[in-house]
């Protein structure tokens, strides 16, 4: 993926964010706010007020997914994890304000800078931070986990049924008239990521996968599940800080450690040694089994990229420029050849 091309396809989907928001003059009044001064960071606002700078986001979860979110914040605190925002509590005790059938939060705003992961420094200090997040997760309250956050032992269906939706995807492909250059792409390669699709169900299903999941539900923890760069920042005074819950669920630790690889993948052009210096990172923290190696190895070969993107199209139908498309699915098309490469090569150097 070219740099250009992620930070289009991230301005796409903070704009959709964004246009959600009523920045009405009573939310502000509910909050005690006089408002100076309103920018757009990503997906939230940041506001200056009398009180102070704050981050204000609209919750896009329903109250299960909210009392979820914030048990993991407190959870996390409990366990010594003090990298981690703190938010804004009414004079009633609770965090959210309500207004025009939508519910906002406020979160103390963190002069600082995003990390860069190009930059190993960084990249080093975001994956030692990521392993004792994980360290800090454990013992949580399941019963505070609904099932939609619940990713334990699902990956093989998943896995099935991202096949299946391929497979309706390619239908309609073949059956549509006057075809685009973004169908002509797909059909390009929908086989060749079928294959690789079938393959990662088959490696998964023969792998300790199920070893993992059990001393997953042992040790009671839960995963970031976005851990981008932008969602950490050190502060000027040098305290990093984990932002962005919103889709942390509970999983294999090695889904987020898989994640940031890939990620990091995408912007360097598949290079194993980066790959293999995160699970170096990882490990001095909290060592990685072999096992956990095993079931990334499925992981990075299912075609999750080219999958969401042709789901976008045909099932979602997002709207988005045909040109915004086409650039998208170039991109992820060319990631079937170089992540067969290097899964390749990621099998023999561990």
């Amino acid at each position: 993926m070219t740099i250009d091309t992620f930070v289009t396809e991230n301005k796409q989907k903070d704009r959709e964010i964004l246009s959600e928001y009523n920045l009405d003059l009573e939310l502000f009044n509910m909050m005690g706010l006089e408002i100076i001064d309103i920018v757009p960071v990503r997906n939230i606002f940041r506001i200056t007020t009398q009180k102070g700078m704050f981050s204000l986001k609209r919750v896009i979860y329903d109250e299960e997914e909210m009392n979820f979110i914030m048990s993991v914040i407190e959870h996390l605190k409990r366990n010594g994890f003090e990298n981690v925002m703190d938010y804004m509590a009414k004079d009633d005790g609770s965090l959210f304000y309500e207004y025009d059938g939508e519910k906002y939060y406020l979160t103390r705003w963190v002069d600082g800078r995003e990390l860069d992961y190009q930059n190993p420094i960084d990249l080093k200090s975001a994956t030692h931070l990521l392993s004792k997040f994980h360290k800090a997760s454990q013992g949580f309250d399941m019963s505070m986990v609904p099932d939609s956050r619940n990713l334990l032992g699902k990956w093989p269906q998943n896995f099935k049924d991202r096949i299946l939706e391929m497979n309706e995807m390619k239908f309609r492909a073949l059956l549509k008239k006057g075809r685009a250059d973004f169908d002509r792409i797909y059909l390009e390669y929908v086989d060749m990521c079928l294959g690789d699709a079938h393959e990662a169900l088959e490696i998964l299903i023969n792998s300790p996968y199920e070893e993992l999941v059990s001393k997953a539900k042992e040790d009671n923890g839960f995963i970031h599940h976005d851990y981008a760069h932008h969602n950490l920042i050190q502060s000027f005074d040098g305290k990093l800080y984990v932002l962005d819950f919103d889709y942390c669920a509970v999983d294999i630790r090695i889904h987020d450690v898989g994640s940031l690889i890939i990620r990091n993948m995408k912007k360097t052009g598949w290079d194993i040694d980066k790959a293999l210096y995160i699970i170096e990172c990882y490990d001095r923290e909290s060592p990685i089994s072999n096992d956990e190696l095993k079931v990334l190895i499925p992981f990075f070969l299912f075609p999750q990229d080219f999958w969401q993107i042709s789901r976008q199209y045909y099932i979602e139908k997002k709207d988005w420029g045909d040109r915004d498309y086409l650039d998208k699915m170039n991109t992820k098309s060319q990631y079937t050849i170089s992540r067969r490469e290097f899964i390749e090569e990621f099998q023999k150097r561990i």
